[in-house]
């Protein structure tokens, strides 16, 4: 593969950036290049083949930077292709330590044509004439996708032996300890990039996966914490972090990493559902009405009297009970003969003691579903509360 001869894919959504990098690929006398908008676009022209080194932007629509390269790294066919991140930082700051031992090299923005220059030629020299540690690495990664878990690890310690300043053998050692399901070693490995590189992403995250199956919640937001605090714009972090937040009582952390992922959902309907049930599961009623009331409320009937019973089960377990009738009437506004809502409404009135209230809506239950065993069973708790 000669230098100039080198097939380069640009990945970059904005039109101007793109006109730039290809106007310097083409003065630098590269003229075999393509272009895509977005790391979505990206993977399917990859897929096609004969890509020699893939130019990408970190933030763009549909797939980011990081997630087009996590996919290369994760694929037989690909998993070794030169990869340079374009960023907009002006150093090498928390995005680049969190993602160096997976990129081969990051290109700031507004990009240099030198440094450009410079950064392919490194890139296809590596490639032509790999340095020992990179063999290693090469062929670890090879074992590794083919399940050769015993040359795998061969192959990553001998690469931690020859650069022992990267983390990058200690996290494919992490992954094959979890592969073979020894989480103990598994863990100890990730532990160990971190040490070298602290911000290493894919390790904060390989240790999330563990704590998260562990149900080892103090951990898991620790561990997301770290995640978040490199990538503040990333909504499924949010939204795990705040479900850690739940399970570990931090109810007003969780607040914030909710209102947070409510803001990056914008209009996405099924991230906004995971939000309002996040607002439900902390018990943050007057949150998860507001948004139901901004978001989901005119969808379709359905959806709301689900959504409306479970903030009335909420407001019920908090022992708002004035909340919870509040919910349940109108989900029977929508929807009188729903048998749920009316059972549930008929369990929060015996509750109050208003037993006669709580017979009336039971009898219609059982008028409209005689099968309906829960409600035959309430409604002799409540014939036994009436006076005689």
């Amino acid at each position: 593969m000669k230098n100039k001869n080198s097939n380069i894919l640009i990945v970059e959504d904005n039109q101007a950036m793109r006109k730039m990098l290809e106007s310097m690929l083409i003065e630098l006398g590269y003229h075999t290049y393509c272009s895509t908008v977005n790391g979505l676009k990206a993977w399917e022209r990859i897929q096609e083949g004969n890509i020699d080194v893939v130019l990408c932007d970190y933030l763009m629509p549909e797939m980011n930077g990081l997630e087009l390269l996590r996919l290369i790294r994760q694929t037989r066919r690909f998993y070794d292709t030169p990869f340079i991140m374009v960023t907009g930082a002006d150093r090498r700051g928390d995005f680049m330590r969190s993602v160096q031992a997976e990129v081969d090299y990051y290109l700031i923005k507004p990009p240099n044509i030198k440094q450009l220059e410079e950064l392919l030629h490194k890139v296809i020299s590596q490639r032509q004439f790999p340095s020992e540690y990179d063999k290693f690495i090469s062929n670890g990664k090879y074992y590794f996708l083919n399940l050769e878990y015993d040359k795998a690890r061969e192959s990553f310690q001998a690469a931690s032996r020859a650069r022992v300043d990267s983390a990058l053998p200690y996290y494919y050692l992490g992954l094959i300890y979890q592969q073979l399901g020894n989480g103990k070693n598994a863990e100890i490995n990730f532990k160990k990039s971190l040490v070298i590189e602290e911000q290493f992403i894919s390790a904060l995250l390989a240790l999330a996966e563990i704590y998260q199956s562990n149900q080892d919640y103090v951990n898991l937001a620790f561990y997301l914490q770290k995640v978040t605090d490199i990538m503040p714009d990333t909504f499924d972090i949010h939204i795990g972090l705040a479900r850690a937040c739940i399970r570990t009582g931090d109810i007003s952390r969780a607040r914030k990493h909710l209102d947070d992922a409510q803001q990056l959902a914008r209009s996405n309907a099924d991230q906004i559902k995971e939000v309002l049930d996040g607002y439900i599961e902390a018990g943050l009623v007057e949150e998860a009405d507001l948004l139901f009331g901004k978001k989901i409320q005119d969808d379709n009937i359905e959806k709301t009297i689900h959504f409306l019973n479970k903030l009335g089960l909420r407001s019920r377990k908090k022992k708002d009970f004035d909340k919870a009738r509040y919910f349940y009437t109108n989900c029977l506004k929508l929807d009188p003969q729903n048998r749920v809502v009316n059972y549930n409404l008929a369990s929060l009135l015996f509750l109050q003691k208003q037993y006669t209230d709580a017979e009336a809506y039971l009898k219609k239950t059982l008028r409209l579903h005689p099968d309906f065993t829960e409600a035959h069973e309430l409604m002799e708790a409540v014939r036994q509360k009436l006076p005689r």
